[in-house]
């Protein structure tokens, strides 16, 4: 992790890991607060006097649930509100409301919070966007998490030490996730984070886990990847630190971040969805002068997963066959030839049926083809990376014939454009291959003798892809003027 203040943040954690987690201790304070005793009291007065609605706030609804508790169990509180602040970063948080509210719950013990440098701007302007959920349902995770305090506190010294220092730290990844809804809670990645930053990492967003896994299977041994399509967080963060060691000599610095470059790229797939939604919006606005519609294939899938199974062996449906009903993506190979990058159609029957679209209507003018890459590792070895996507865009004026809810755009022929659509040869009056990533986007893998670049990605993409748009219709073309 590189943020400029993340060494401030990491110090607040490590003194909390130290001070209050393995010992019974206080971060603001002499006192002995952490302790079994204090733990309970805390999260009796929470499950027991709980406070939905009303339209108060998260401390608004702490003060009356603390009323008559012990000044120690209060200042508990405090601390507790303090880690549940530590992790967020300041543009979702501000420091100074950090402060404040761990102020406000220190003051009701009867004296001030005294001063520390885990109080400071730096130390508490966290180190990653903790999400909607974990804003809105805050008691949720501080529930969540004085049960986990409470089952440690429970333990012996004996028992606490081989949790934290044995297969580190999955061991202690293991005793955690038993607690009942850990996978759900937002606040689990982050007790881990602060328990083990060498190890794992600060985003604690279970879609992204799954993203980078996903994104980056291919530079996993086959021991690590997945072993399902909704694997448990372990394995998902046994998977992430593996690759952040790969990527750690690859770039020979410790200083890797999924959420910076040079590694957010290969992964992080909303940027490519907000392009690909954006072009969308802007062609809606140009056919809608000529009372047209733009049909997008596939545009409801998420990814290849939500689609139909694909085969790695042969970079194609798993069952070619579903390539000959409705096709959400249009799969390409790309290969590394003699040092150059190379793209193919599949050999496989139904590689030409690109896309289908619903021309019921009768006001289809545009019709986008999402395109996938299969590129080849090895001999029968295909890595389908969605990372990477390009829209083929094809245009038709006047509007496509009236079809189906679901109707098949079929025998497309690279080499000179020609396209079926109805089982007839249909023109169109202007065609794009449009790029969605950054060019220097990279495709790693061991396997290969050298990176690939999207840029050279979309190059071999267009040498294959012909085109060969038809003139305007003079009657459309003077309506158009």
């Amino acid at each position: 992790m590189d943020l400029d203040h993340s060494e401030a943040v990491l110090a607040a954690g490590d003194a909390w890991r130290a001070q209050c987690f393995q010992q019974d201790g206080s971060l603001f304070s002499g006192e002995e607060i952490w302790t079994l005793r204090h733990v309970r009291e805390l999260k009796r007065r929470l499950t027991e006097n709980l406070i939905e609605g009303t339209g108060l706030n998260f401390i608004e609804k702490l003060k009356p649930q603390l009323e008559g508790a012990t000044a120690g169990t209060v200042r508990l509180a405090a601390e507790v509100v303090w880690f549940l602040l530590l992790y967020p970063i300041f543009s979702a948080v501000k420091p100074e409301t950090k402060q404040r509210q761990i102020k406000e719950v220190w003051a009701w013990s009867g004296s001030e919070l005294p001063e520390s440098q885990h109080l400071g701007d730096e130390a508490l302007m966290g180190v990653g966007h903790p999400g909607t959920h974990y804003q809105v349902k805050r008691y949720l995770q501080i529930i969540f998490f004085l049960d986990v305090m409470e089952r440690w506190k429970a333990l012996t010294a004996a028992e606490r030490n081989e949790l934290l220092l044995d297969d580190v730290p999955w061991g202690f990844m293991r005793w955690l996730d038993r607690v009942e809804d850990a996978e759900r809670r937002p606040i689990r990645s982050m007790i881990l984070f602060f328990l083990f930053p060498d190890d794992l990492e600060r985003g604690v967003s279970n879609d992204h886990r799954r993203q980078i896994v996903k994104a980056l299977k291919h530079r996993l041994p086959k021991e690590l990847q997945p072993s399902s399509s909704e694997p448990p967080l372990i394995e998902l963060d046994r998977a992430i630190n593996s690759l952040r060691k790969g990527f750690e000599e690859e770039f020979d610095t410790r200083q890797i971040d999924f959420y910076r470059p040079p590694v957010y790229r290969q992964w992080f797939t909303e940027i490519r969805e907000n392009a690909r939604k954006q072009i969308g919006a802007d062609l809606k606005k140009v056919l809608d002068e000529y009372n047209l519609e733009l049909r997008q294939c596939g545009s409801k899938k998420k990814d290849l997963a939500s689609c139909k199974p694909v085969d790695s062996r042969t970079g194609f449906w798993e069952n070619p066959s579903d390539a000959t009903n409705k096709p959400l993506r249009w799969l390409i190979h790309l290969n590394l030839e003699q040092g150059k990058v190379v793209a193919r159609i599949p050999d496989v029957s139904g590689s030409r049926r690109i896309a289908f679209a619903n021309t019921a209507q009768g006001t289809s003018g545009a019709v986008t083809t999402r395109i996938v890459p299969a590129i080849k590792v090895g001999d029968q070895e295909f890595v389908f990376y969605e990372t990477w996507e390009w829209l083929l865009l094809h245009c038709f004026l006047p509007a496509l014939a009236v079809g189906s809810s679901g109707q098949l755009f079929d025998h497309f022929d690279e080499t000179t454009g020609r396209l079926d659509y109805m089982g007839n040869d249909q023109p169109y009056i202007a065609a794009a291959l449009i790029a969605l990533n950054e060019d220097d986007d990279l495709f790693q893998s061991s396997k290969l003798s050298r990176p690939l670049t999207y840029s050279e990605a979309t190059g071999a993409i267009a040498d294959l892809i012909g085109v060969s748009p038809t003139a305007m219709p003079s009657s459309e073309a003077d309506t158009a003027q």
